[in-house]
């Protein structure tokens, strides 16, 4: 059976987190195609398109191939009228416009009240209901998909603009890649030990227990995220009402003192946005940026050495490591070696990307998104 990933706006990002939670799922597959807009697997296992939305971050919609695909729309004609009854309603993205005007003609040749609704974007899919209503398709190289889940734009919303803790300054990182990043760590949920030792306004925490991570640490220097992050995760805790109580931690504590705070070799997975640096505004001299760049690099060192401490011997950490843009061209941080140098080995995502770069247009800090082992 094949299925589709409709990915977000890094694709690179989106298809990374698929392949890993797949493999964490221990889910086999065979890559068909990938774009930038979509990724098609083949699978001998049914997968749980709607278990797997709910986790990922970076994708918004996955379909399965219908079957069997008969010729032009009669492979979607017939599913209607098997799963749908009354007023048949239905929407199918494709670069062919007329595909969806051809479906509702044939469907009222056979006495069917229809209502087709064109696809404009997301949005659409849910203020009608057609996941729901199993009504939504996607039409990609002569075969359709039936969506069966798309994305809770509402709830990332309310998690990024609603919460109650809020700092410009610490809780700048989007809840979607605050999602892919704990996906790319591959840890089971249920059972494993989640640190975020800059956690800022605990963002990557809230998504942490989203997810339903057993036990899930913070920390951070300022008394103000702390402040900022205990809000969020009672709201967090309030709203959600899980039956299963989480083990939540937080604490005020500089990352050079980790251990302080945070019990030797407990953690199975930490994943974290550190301090980046001033708030940068594009008129930075080289010189400027060079110095904290490597101000930074000394920082990191010094965090991953408290990191091989508290990780039980089979931990990974998932770390962003900015790059500022100067005119053309990123001034990187020389730290990946002194890394290694602390006990740990860089983990290539993949053969075509080593590491995940987060950047958007006009943006002067890029996220580049690194994966640690324990050695």
């Amino acid at each position: 059976m094949q299925y589709l990933f409709e990915l977000g706006h890094q694709p690179h990002i989106s298809q990374q987190e698929i392949f890993s939670l797949l493999h964490e799922r221990d889910i086999s597959f065979v890559t068909k195609e990938k774009t930038n807009t979509f990724l098609i697997v083949e699978s001998d296992d049914t997968l749980p398109t709607k278990d797997l939305q709910f986790f990922l971050g970076g994708t918004i919609s996955i379909g399965r191939e219908l079957l069997p695909q008969k010729e032009g729309t009669d492979t979607v004609t017939q599913f209607l009228l098997e799963e749908q009854s009354g007023k048949i309603q239905f929407c199918i993205a494709s670069k062919n416009k007329k595909l969806g005007l051809e479906i509702k003609k044939k469907l009222k040749e056979l006495g069917k009240s229809v209502r087709y609704i064109e696809y404009k974007n997301t949005a659409t899919i849910l203020h009608n209901n057609l996941v729901e209503k199993k009504g939504y398709f996607i039409e990609f190289n002569n075969t359709f998909y039936i969506v069966e889940a798309i994305q809770n734009l509402e709830a990332f919303a309310e998690r990024d603009f609603d919460k109650p803790g809020v700092d410009a300054k610490s809780g700048m990182l989007p809840p979607k890649l605050a999602r892919i990043m704990i996906n790319l760590g591959e840890k089971k949920t249920q059972e494993s030990a989640l640190l975020d030792p800059f956690c800022g306004s605990g963002v990557l925490l809230m998504e942490a227990y989203d997810l339903g991570y057993k036990e899930i640490i913070g920390t951070d220097i300022s008394s103000r995220a702390i402040e900022d992050t205990e809000k969020n995760m009672q709201w967090m805790v309030e709203k959600q009402q899980k039956e299963e109580t989480k083990d939540i931690t937080l604490h005020i504590e500089d990352v050079k003192d980790l251990t302080q705070s945070v019990q030797k070799k407990s953690i199975d997975l930490i994943v974290t946005e550190p301090y980046m640096g001033k708030p940068l505004w594009g008129t930075e001299k080289k010189d400027q940026l060079e110095a904290q760049a490597q101000e930074l690099s000394q920082l990191y060192t010094i965090a991953f050495r408290e990191f091989y401490k508290v990780l039980k011997d089979d931990g990974v950490v998932i770390f962003i490591i900015p790059q500022f843009q100067y005119k053309n061209s990123w001034i990187q941080i020389d730290c990946i070696s002194d890394i290694e140098k602390q006990g740990f080995h860089a983990v290539p995502f993949s053969e075509e990307f080593p590491t995940l770069l987060y950047a958007r247009e006009n943006q002067h800090v890029g996220r580049m998104i690194w994966k640690f082992e324990k050695k």
